[in-house]
């Protein structure tokens, strides 16, 4: 990798639950993330990737280890900052949407711009529908979520990821919920937005065909990348749970 780097970690430690019953959970990882770059981790249930998401999206602190972010390091920040940072810098997809099934696709979307509160009223819902028009969903941004599909919710919650216009995006089995199409289909949406507009992905997936369409994939395995491979270059990797 020689691009820009949106996201990098260096050798990240996490010790989970009581000091009697501790487990290692992440055991020294590092990574480049570049802009416009699709990365995938994989691996089997209970390596880590989840864990290791939740730090790189600042949902949780490391142990050991320093994260930096558009070229600032947010490892020490004080929690009010860093609870900012996260709004500004981060968006995040899961596999369940967690939309607000009583409001609107529109006011969704607005939710995270109404926590940051850099824009106006008129500001929010113009970027709102853009985003919505984004995902191919400009004809329902009035709908309530309640009433769209498995599909279309989880393209509501890609406009959301990008509402505060982060650099990095950050899903954990982003389409683990929906059937072959819709998943394929969403994933196909998520990953031009990325490219077109520098961002920079790391998602965790058991989805080979996810996997395969990313720019790299890195393999973990108790708590550390045991691997990290290029597209084309990646052998015999598993993604089974």
């Amino acid at each position: 990798m020689n691009g820009e780097v949106s996201l990098s970690c260096r050798d990240l430690e996490r010790y989970l639950g009581k000091e009697e019953e501790r487990v290692h959970a992440l055991r020294g990882v590092s990574l480049d993330i570049e802009a416009g770059s699709l990365h995938a981790v994989v691996g089997p249930s209970g390596c880590g990737k989840s864990t290791l998401l939740y730090i790189l999206g600042l949902l949780d602190q490391p142990d050991a280890g320093s994260i930096i972010i558009a070229s600032e390091n947010v490892s020490d920040l004080p929690d009010q900052e860093w609870s900012r940072r996260r709004n500004e810098l981060i968006g995040f997809i899961f596999q369940f949407h967690f939309l607000m099934e009583d409001f609107t696709a529109e006011e969704n979307v607005m939710m995270p711009m109404r926590r940051l509160g850099h824009l106006s009223e008129s500001e929010m819902r113009d970027r709102a529908a853009a985003l919505l028009h984004d995902v191919d969903l400009g004809d329902k941004l009035r709908r309530e979520s309640r009433h769209l599909s498995g599909g279309e919710q989880q393209r509501v919650a890609i406009a959301r990821a990008l509402a505060n216009d982060p650099q990095v995006i950050l899903a954990d089995e982003p389409t683990g919920n929906l059937d072959t199409r819709n998943s394929e289909r969403a994933f196909a949406l998520l990953a031009d937005l990325v490219r077109q507009r520098r961002k920079a992905l790391l998602l965790v997936t058991h989805n080979r065909f996810i996997a395969d369409a990313c720019d790299w994939v890195h393999e973990m395995q108790d708590g550390r990348i045991i691997g990290s491979h290029p597209r084309g270059q990646r052998g015999s990797i598993t993604t089974n749970v």
